[in-house]
């Protein structure tokens, strides 16, 4: 009787491991973030985003404020664009905002 008791709880144990190795591994991948559709999209322009991804965070001042949604490539200027999605709570942004990588 005592070793069945010991084996559910070595049982519960490996399962609460393996979820919350399954979460940190969420986190890290930033894959927890992805149906964040609330907020407003802006675009920026560089001419080099070195290292930039999908679904990298969009800073200010250190604070994620949103994620960067699509890159794309414009032909006729030669500059990537870059569209990120603010979170709605950060809606007062001032007009000469600049974006920086």
């Amino acid at each position: 009787m005592t070793s069945r008791l010991v084996e559910i709880w070595v049982g519960v144990f490996v399962a609460a491991g393996l979820a919350a190795l399954f979460m940190l591994a969420m986190k890290v991948s930033n894959l927890s973030a992805l149906d964040d559709d609330t907020g407003y999209e802006i675009q920026a322009r560089f001419e080099d985003i070195s290292g930039l991804k999908v679904r990298s965070p969009v800073t200010m001042a250190g604070v994620r404020i949103g994620r960067v949604k699509d890159i794309r490539f414009d032909k006729q200027t030669f500059e990537a664009i870059v569209t990120m999605r603010i979170a709605e709570s950060y809606d007062t942004l001032p007009k000469d905002t600049s974006a920086r990588i």
